[in-house]
């Protein structure tokens, strides 16, 4: 029993935050499930959630290296539409082809290099540059589209098409299957790769982190490039679900996604956050408003309850980690302070 205490409590220690992530999604699935039992119990229910949520994970996922660098992107979601404007363009002129992906994800790595260019060398401040490159993005996409959507549904039975957001197994959406791939990548980046460390060293202490020799200009714009391509494939991802592009593509994602880092663990303080805490709660935000439409409640409640969450899982998480700090705390002041003379 002692030796399962103890890896319990070195579970909980490492994972802390991502464990009060789960648990709670998991609690909001049971209350859900006893609420409407058929509507949890039938595929439909699930496949509905895969195949809209990747669009609010999958630029939350980025996101959250750049809240760990202490900045913010506030552009991403007109860096989908834009990126999804120059895929529309380029299949509607040379057909559904894996080129128009590319330059879509061009696009966004081109937006991304900009934002990352304004906050390391013009030192305007992440809020008012992005802020500044939401509009200036979104504007360049009203004017080349002049307003009007692109149908690409002509293109439903194209292999690339399918590859991207068909289901596998008439049940699956490949989209969520590209997600999960994606966050493994980032996982890994972020936890077993130099580069991740260096993004934790940024976000914690930037003038530390330039002393040890961290370029963190350079780690900055590869953050914010970074962000600018997984932003693009959303946009793609979100362009091909329904087969059309929208100018108006990404304006719903750019507070849920900001809200699934949040939710998952990730300080705006920057130096801490993890992908799979940002996963689970994406797929928190996304289990919510299911659960409360499969539940019979009216939407206009969903906002509503999307704060309440937001508001306790931020309560959870500032005692969770009061409750570390006072208890290492604790640790230094027992070494420090001499044993009493028996």
């Amino acid at each position: 029993m002692g030796r399962i205490s103890d890896a319990f409590s070195l579970v909980w220690y490492r994972y802390r935050i991502q464990v009060a992530v789960f648990v709670l999604f998991l609690a909001l699935w049971a209350l859900f499930f006893a609420l409407n039992p058929f509507a949890f119990t039938r595929p439909f229910t699930y496949t509905s959630l895969m195949s809209t949520m990747p669009f609010t994970i999958v630029p939350a996922l980025s996101l959250t290296y750049v809240i760990i660098c202490a900045e913010i992107d506030l552009s991403f979601p007109s860096v989908m539409a834009w990126a999804s404007w120059v895929l529309a363009t380029s299949w509607t002129h040379f057909g559904p082809n894996l080129l128009g992906v590319i330059l879509a994800l061009l696009a966004g790595l081109v937006a991304g290099f900009l934002n990352g260019l304004l906050v390391t060398k013009a030192r305007i401040p992440s809020m008012i540059a992005t802020l500044g490159t939401l509009f200036f993005w979104r504007g360049v996409v009203m004017v080349c589209s002049q307003g009007f959507g692109i149908p690409l549904f002509m293109y439903r039975d194209a292999l690339l098409f399918k590859l991207l957001v068909g289901r596998i197994g008439g049940f699956f959406p490949a989209q969520m299957i590209w997600t999960i791939v994606l966050a493994i990548i980032l996982w890994v980046f972020l936890n077993r790769h130099k580069f991740g460390a260096h993004v934790y060293f940024t976000g914690d202490n930037r003038t530390a982190a330039q002393m040890m020799g961290i370029n963190t200009d350079k780690i900055l714009i590869g953050v914010f490039m970074i962000h600018g391509v997984v932003s693009a494939f959303a946009g793609i991802l979100a362009t091909l679900e329904v087969a059309t592009f929208w100018p108006s593509l990404g304006e719903a994602y750019l507070m849920k996604s900001i809200a699934a880092v949040v939710v998952g663990g990730t300080s705006i303080f920057g130096g801490s956050g993890t992908i799979f805490g940002t996963f689970f709660g994406g797929l928190t935000l996304g289990l919510i408003e299911l659960g409360l439409l499969a539940a019979g409640v009216a939407g206009f409640w969903i906002n509503l309850v999307y704060g309440v969450v937001i508001t306790v899982a931020l309560m959870i998480q500032v005692l969770i980690r009061e409750t570390e700090i006072k208890r290492e705390a604790r640790e230094i002041l027992s070494k420090e302070l001499p044993s009493p003379k028996s």
